[in-house]
């Protein structure tokens, strides 16, 4: 019941790419290869022409059916293979969609916004042959305002992404719905080539992405627009970059000021030149004292910050800092609008050995983390661009412009996964203080959002669309680091999460945290990974990138990581701890938590100094220091080595604890072994009591008297090994 636009018979074999380059378009002899009639026609000659090596020789017919003799219709390759029409009903128009053109406004999936639209399937949408997947292969020119708000006519493996092969904005707007409260929005993928000469509004978490070798036209003179949300409080600072820069029809991936790329709303942000404090006004008013940028610059030079302001320039993918204007707390949002050229293609930056660069996904997309890392890896066994580790800044309170009042840290991710910075007043890894959220980075960067590299050899730092891809912020794979309250119950849809990531990534993961005396928590990751060693492995283990009051971390020989990989744990892992506390007082070591760890994995806080192996699986570990470093004390091990010789059967039976009715230590042996010494410790690691009048006999008591209530520790050495156990005094 259908028509036949072309005939086109080969004399070789065609790719499914090459066949699909030439589907929305006729082709002709160009320079005796095969070339597009479309493209060639508009003077495009795109970076992915598939067909460009295809010899025209190679075909043998070619029969675009428009020019006839009686019932014959000409070969146009040239050949002067004749075809003879057989069973021909009827002659008419071309319908082909070659290529897909709008014809009036509307949405995306009405037929009547397209030329031929009631005959012809709506372009990038499911095929007809089969529903699992989608055309995305169409040549799409527009001249209307076009909605794509819709993506029922696409299969649902799509997750609301609509690829098209070429797509050229001669006037008008798409608009690409979306609601940033809702997390919703839709992805449009352009394959090959973009021709912006409209505009492409991006709302909500929508995302326009070019892959891979795509270009996009640099005579463009379009913008899009898209959407960001910082903190709106005028204390804290967010770490921005750009996906747009400054439009023009000569260049891509241009640089510049905010001003020029950056609106509330519709209209330009009121930049404050002077004083502090940003103002909650219509349109909203930004101090741009706080507007900074750390590019290419000495490591843990606090004085080398750049001053921006909002005058200075910015680069294609650097990032800057920015504080909110007043118009709410930490955990609200503010609305913010870049619209300009969109950013494209390789974008490179250069670092050096040894300096920091504040950086950022400078694409109007999501990009994949871990092809941004692999990318900038090292060539064989060399050294990267960079350590292979991001660095998120989160600022999670403090009140006040001062430095010294600041509360923030860096939030951590490479290959191995991500950890939440450091934070003030609970043992929880997901809340910070005030109830705030903390945010887990994850695989997926979001638009707009800046992190720090460090540079491990001179080299550069490269952007490419191979890294571009759909992810909505709000589903748990894409996550902003600014303070927000929505009630996700995790990460409220912001950089991406480890919870949402988790069904994905089945390694072993362990989260050890501490609870310092001082109320800071800091959560460290080891994961389990077969391309990782006990020994420093580039992209697995984080350095520890910013030091707090009390803090704990891995130990790599002399080195400090906040994570680190390992390609196996077993009774024999021992995994070295470092502590530093600026004050007396109790400290806690515990699990924070464990991720595809089966249930018989034993877990210790090995204490070197009190002889103490602690099962973390039972309880945290808690220990009183004195203001000073531990760098060798304390490990993590998976097996209490001064037990490995007790039968478990013999653990089972074999107990200690106290009787506080009869202030006294109570022993249990009903194996009768032979028992060497008890002693007794309290909080602060001091021994209170200890006797080695201990016999094998099957119960035994010992009077401890006047103590103080609280938490002790009671060790029995015997003849195989060691056993401790923690008890509460009343």
């Amino acid at each position: 019941d259908g028509n036949i636009d072309e005939v086109r018979v080969w004399n070789t074999d065609l790719t499914a790419d090459q066949l699909r380059y030439i589907m929305n378009q006729e082709i002709e002899n160009n320079a005796s290869f095969v070339g597009g009639t479309y493209f060639n026609s508009r003077g495009i000659t795109p970076s992915k022409d598939d067909i460009s090596t295809i010899p025209w020789s190679d075909l043998a017919g070619y029969y675009p059916m428009s020019t006839y003799t009686y019932t014959n219709t000409k070969d146009e390759s040239g050949n002067g293979h004749q075809g003879a029409l057989k069973n021909l009903k009827t002659v008419d128009w071309q319908t082909a969609p070659l290529p897909y053109m709008s014809t009036q406004n509307g949405d995306w999936d009405n037929k009547n916004s397209w030329l031929n639209g009631n005959v012809q399937p709506i372009p990038g949408t499911t095929s007809v042959v089969n529903a699992n997947i989608s055309i995305d292969w169409n040549i799409v020119q527009t001249s209307h305002d076009i909605v794509i708000a819709d993506d029922s006519d696409l299969p649902s493996s799509n997750d609301g992404n609509r690829s098209v092969l070429a797509l050229l904005v001669d006037s008008n707007e798409i608009h690409v719905d979306g609601n940033t409260a809702l997390g919703t929005g839709f992805g449009l993928t352009v394959t090959h080539y973009l021709k912006l000469d409209g505009d492409i509004d991006l709302e909500g978490e929508s995302q326009l992405i070019q892959t891979d070798g795509g270009d996009l036209d640099v005579t463009s003179a379009g913008r899009i627009e898209r959407d960001q949300q910082g903190t709106a409080d005028v204390h804290t600072y967010n770490y921005w970059s750009s996906p747009v820069g400054v439009s023009n029809i000569t260049t891509n991936n241009n640089s510049f000021t905010l001003p020029d790329v950056m609106r509330d709303g519709t209209q330009n942000i009121n930049w404050l030149t002077s004083g502090y404090d940003g103002a909650n006004t219509n349109p909203v008013s930004i101090a741009d004292y706080w507007i900074w940028k750390f590019a290419n610059l000495l490591d843990d030079d606090y004085s080398a910050w750049q001053h921006v302001r909002s005058t200075g320039t910015l680069l294609a993918g650097e990032g800057f800092t920015m504080k909110g204007p007043g118009s709410g707390a930490i955990s609200d949002d503010q609305n913010y609008v870049f619209t300009g050229k969109p950013n494209n293609g390789d974008i490179n930056l250069t670092l050096n050995a040894g300096n920091d660069y504040l950086i950022g996904n400078p694409y109007p997309s999501a990009i994949d983390a871990h092809q941004f890392i692999l990318d900038n890896a090292p060539i064989i066994e060399g050294t990267g661009a960079t350590t292979g580790t991001l660095y998120f800044w989160e600022h999670w309170g403090g009140g006040s412009h001062n430095l010294q009042d600041y509360l923030g840290g860096y939030a951590t991710y490479n290959l191995a996964g991500g950890i939440p910075a450091a934070t003030l007043g609970t043992n929880d890894p997901d809340v910070g203080t005030g109830g705030i959220p903390t945010k887990i980075p994850g695989r997926f960067i979001p638009v707009s959002q800046g992190f720090f590299v460090i540079g491990e050899a001179n080299g550069t730092i490269n952007f490419n669309n191979g890294q571009r891809v759909f992810r909505r912020e709000a589903v748990g794979s894409s996550i902003f680091m600014e303070a927000n309250n929505a009630d996700t119950g995790m990460i409220p849809g912001r950089a991406a999460t480890e919870e949402g990531e988790a069904i994905d990534d089945p390694r072993m993961k362990l989260r050890i945290g501490l609870n310092s005396i001082n109320e800071i928590h800091r959560q460290l990751l080891v994961t389990v990974d077969e391309n990782a060693t006990p020994g420093f492995d580039w992209g697995y283990d984080g350095l520890y990138y910013e030091s707090q009051i009390d803090d704990m971390y891995w130990m790599i020989g002399e080195e400090k990581y906040t994570i680190q990989g390992t390609n196996t744990i077993d009774a024999m892992t021992v995994l070295q701890l470092g502590i530093h506390t600026d004050s007396h007082g109790l400290n806690s070591i515990m699990i924070d938590k464990l991720e595809n760890v089966m249930d018989d994995v034993q877990i210790f806080l090995h204490d070197k100094e009190l002889e103490i192996y602690h099962d973390l699986r039972v309880s945290e570990y808690q220990v009183y220091l004195n203001a000073g470093s531990y760098l060798d004390r304390f490990e993590i091990t998976f097996s209490n080595q001064d037990v490995l010789d007790i039968e478990d059967t013999d653990l089972d039976v074999f107990d200690v604890h106290y009787d506080n009715a009869k202030e006294s230590i109570v022993l249990m042996n009903p194996s009768n072994r032979d028992m060497d010494a008890i002693e007794l410790f309290n909080i602060l690691g001091q021994s209170v009591f200890t006797t080695t009048a201990v016999d094998n006999s099957n119960y035994s008591e010992f009077k401890v008297s006047n103590l103080s209530t609280g938490t002790y520790i009671i060790k029995v050495n015997t003849a195989q090994g060691a056993f401790s156990k923690k008890v509460l005094v009343k």
